[in-house]
């Protein structure tokens, strides 16, 4: 069975001063199917979403819900009509200082026809039927805080639901998430597909894309380089139409650095962490992988000089590396920076925390 085009995007276009982000984007939701969207940073991901959301305005072309034109000039507006997204900061989504049950009904406490007396009970019978739509099994009372990450994005989309979309956008919804925690998001994706949801699911990440998708279309500057459909999707094309050319794993060749560049002996960046050593060699790319939280930010600030390590030792050439401040990194360090620009630069994991000025 073919399910109902709910949402369409015609030659969307979008330029900031003479760039031109999106050249004339077509991109069609099914209803209760998941469409993943693929696409390098730069692509035009987050302006494809923005317009859609309402944050943005379009240069040229049209985009059609429920076959009817759809022209949110905000976010609440694009909510109104039923275009939820969850973002990938989680925080974005979930007010953290607040109960479940709060962030559950929050957008009908403001929104139109809110009552004006404050009803605990009333919320809390709300928050109790949008948790047994989702199948949310999480203490009401609880405080967002005190949440774990997955839970919180759960909060997130359960609060998005609550206002029964008919297209719901998932921007890297896995990307703080272990692979427990995202199979829990899999199940509550797969629900909302069954109710009949147009999914747009954003990501990178190919056991999600196996896992969840429907069809898949590939983004590349600011244009559709490709869809897959059917039912043996062409996951290597996908990719390959993403990045504009073919990857094989035949071809990489790994090497070692050579001269040691970067050395830390015992570094502690945060009170109650554990310190670590670790060596640099010239010519690597470093990769550092965790969960947020996990101390990756910190670790770039600490190398850029915007954090003061808690105790150990940095060195650079043999050198003693302690700026304590940006601008003593930019004054001390201006020597021997480039040689370690690669690797501080590659520290954009997970969280897509660029540290952009070490490229200057």
């Amino acid at each position: 069975m073919i399910q109902e085009h709910v949402f369409r995007i015609g030659g969307l276009r979008k330029s900031f001063g003479p760039i031109q982000v999106l050249g004339g984007v077509d991109l069609n939701l099914r209803a209760g199917a998941v469409t993943v969207l693929m696409g390098a940073n730069g692509a035009g991901k987050s302006t494809l979403v923005r317009i859609v959301s309402g944050v943005y305005e379009r240069d040229a072309g049209t985009i059609m819900l429920a076959g009817q034109p759809y022209e949110p000039a905000t976010p609440a507006d694009a909510i109104r009509a039923g275009v939820v997204t969850v973002h990938q900061n989680i925080n974005d989504g979930v007010v953290a200082d607040l109960d479940v049950a709060t962030n559950l009904t929050l957008d009908r406490l403001n929104g139109r026809g809110a009552c004006l007396i404050f009803n605990p009970r009333r919320i809390r019978r709300e928050a109790q039927a949008v948790a047994d739509r989702m199948g949310l099994a999480i203490d009401l009372n609880a405080t967002v805080a005190d949440l774990s990450l997955a839970d919180r994005q759960m909060v997130s989309i359960a609060r998005a639901m609550a206002h029964e979309p008919k297209v719901l956008i998932l921007d890297e919804p896995t990307s703080s998430l272990s692979s427990a925690e995202a199979d829990r998001l899999f199940e509550l994706v797969d629900r909302l597909r069954a109710r009949g949801v147009a999914i747009l699911y954003i990501s990178h990440r190919m056991s999600d894309i196996r896992r969840l998708a429907d069809s898949i279309v590939s983004l590349r500057d600011g244009r559709i380089a490709g869809l897959f459909e059917g039912e043996n999707l062409d996951y290597e094309g996908a990719v390959n139409a993403m990045l504009g050319q073919k990857i094989s794993l035949s071809n990489i060749v790994v090497r070692d650095g050579t001269a040691p560049v970067f050395k830390a002996e015992k570094l502690t960046i945060a009170r109650g962490a554990k310190p670590f050593s670790m060596t640099l060699g010239d010519g690597e790319v470093v990769a550092i992988t965790g969960l947020v939280g996990v101390g990756k930010t910190a670790l770039a600030e600490t190398l850029f000089g915007a954090r003061v390590p808690v105790s150990g030792s940095m060195m650079i050439d043999g050198r003693t590396y302690a700026p304590k401040t940006t601008a003593r990194r930019s004054t001390r360090a201006s020597s021997w920076l480039p040689r370690i620009a690669v690797t501080v630069a590659s520290f954009r994991i997970s969280t897509s925390t660029r540290m952009s000025a070490c490229h200057s």
